[in-house]
């Protein structure tokens, strides 16, 4: 797998995904401590002084060429603000599990959607992973939907899977290899 030290940024029709910068601290406050947010995630960050040893952590393993974490923010074009947000995980050689979230006011709008295709791109075109995927918890349709429209292919269901914070439920599994994305219709 190749190995790249900063993911470049990439434009959707909305967004910039670009790697996690200090300036996202604010923004990433204002929608990762809502409940609404937290509701269908593993990582729950409750104040400004989580999410900014957050950030900061991103920010300080950016440029390591062993690291295997990769968080990005999801920037709308409009406001230049950060709206959403992604990772990107090398679990095993050439298996990468990617994860994306948005602002709770800014839910229907398509952005999941363009952040997931911009995380499949980078995952397969930039680290040149075999296969990429991504687990969902079994109440979140709307991320169910965004996986299956982004063309991941359910997998595997789990009807107990640890989710942090000594938490576990109903957890659906999607993946996608590269010979499905590079076969995909642009």
């Amino acid at each position: 797998m190749t190995t790249l030290t900063m993911l470049p940024a990439v434009e959707t029709p909305s967004l910039v995904i670009r790697e996690i910068e200090m300036r996202d601290v604010e923004p990433f406050t204002g929608f990762m401590t809502q409940e609404a947010y937290q509701r269908h995630i593993a990582m729950r960050l409750a104040s400004e002084a989580e999410v900014k040893a957050f950030v900061t952590r991103s920010v300080a393993r950016q440029g390591d060429e062993r690291r295997n974490v990769f968080h990005l923010a999801a920037e709308e074009k409009v406001s230049v603000e950060a709206v959403g947000d992604g990772f990107i995980i090398k679990q095993r050689p050439q298996t990468l599990e990617i994860g994306w979230g948005v602002h709770p006011a800014m839910w229907q709008m398509g952005l999941g959607t363009e952040i997931g295709l911009a995380l499949l791109g980078l995952s397969f075109e930039r680290l040149k992973a075999e296969r990429v995927w991504c687990k969902v918890m079994s109440r979140n349709t709307a991320s169910t939907r965004i996986a299956r429209r982004i063309g991941m292919k359910h997998l595997q269901s789990h009807p107990d899977y640890p989710a942090g914070g000594g938490r576990s439920g109903p957890v659906e599994f999607y993946t996608m290899t590269a010979d499905e994305y590079f076969d995909q219709a642009y």
